[in-house]
């Protein structure tokens, strides 16, 4: 890191609160954080803890520990789909001693992005995996050839396993466990389905069943509805059999998508009889 950032600068990297030492490894000298101490830009919030005004106490804690946020946690911070919170903070330790009110993952050094995935892994079943993995893909975090290159050894063989599962034209963490839980119930499963005049169906069960997945922040806005009632039309006019399902029932109350999925798949093949 170049030397000439500020104390200010490398605090706001690593997160408004850190060690001593991850300052001075960042680039910052001693002296340069005894004059921003002096100057009340920085405070010491523990020992050998420095902090910027505003910095979370949650923060504070963790660099007292000597931990970082990682796994599940670092997961959510970092906007990647995670399906449940964890109950206890996920953090990384290079010490491996407890951490009060957290679940401790021990790392050599600094926890990467690589190790947060793997911690990823370990504590997730394999869709809420699929989900982390392919969102970090989605937003861009890494890349599918970056998976081939790093879930290369032995232990990495679920990993693997999950990568295989990534559809990159998912759009949201409700489509991504729809289609797992579809796939995994037997059904055949196309992600962005394209409909003439309608636009692209989240998910297509057996060539002739479209799901609508809808969540509240892109459904229940006035434009959103009007939109939604002119696909649904041209749905209709396309012969297209469509359900729209509510995001909450995909995610939490799958058994309830599955059986309406049934009931509609078994109404269609009646119909066409």
């Amino acid at each position: 890191m170049n030397q000439k950032k500020s104390v200010e600068t490398v605090l706001t990297l690593l997160g408004k609160t850190a060690p001593r030492k991850a300052l001075l490894d960042g680039g910052v000298t001693a002296w340069a954080l005894q004059q921003a101490v002096a100057s009340g830009s920085v405070s010491r919030s523990g020992r050998g803890v420095y902090s910027l005004p505003g910095a979370d106490a949650f923060d504070m804690h963790l660099a007292q520990s000597l931990a970082t946020l990682d796994c599940l946690s670092r997961a959510e911070r970092m906007k990647l789909w995670v399906l449940h919170s964890p109950s206890q903070p996920h953090v990384a330790t290079s010490h491996g001693r407890a951490v009060a009110g957290c679940v401790v993952h021990r790392v050599r050094g600094r926890a990467t992005f690589w190790d947060c995935l793997r911690h990823c892994l370990q504590c997730s079943s394999d869709m809420e995996a699929l989900c982390i993995l392919e969102s970090a893909v989605v937003l861009k975090k890494c890349t599918m050839a970056q998976y081939r290159r790093v879930f290369t050894k032995r232990k990495d063989a679920r990993a693997r396993r999950i990568v295989d599962m990534i559809d990159m034209q998912s759009m949201s963490i409700a489509e991504t466990c729809g289609r797992y839980q579809l796939r995994n119930a037997g059904y055949t499963v196309q992600v962005q389905a394209y409909i003439k005049n309608a636009g692209h169906l989240d998910l297509l069960v057996d060539g002739v069943l479209g799901i609508e997945v809808d969540g509240q922040k892109y459904h229940n806005t006035p434009e959103g509805w009007v939109e939604d009632l002119r696909r649904d039309t041209m749905y209709v006019l396309n012969g297209v059999w469509r359900l729209r399902i509510p995001a909450a029932i995909v995610l939490y109350r799958p058994e309830i998508m599955l059986q309406w999925v049934e009931q509609a798949l078994a109404t269609i093949a009646s119909a066409r009889r």
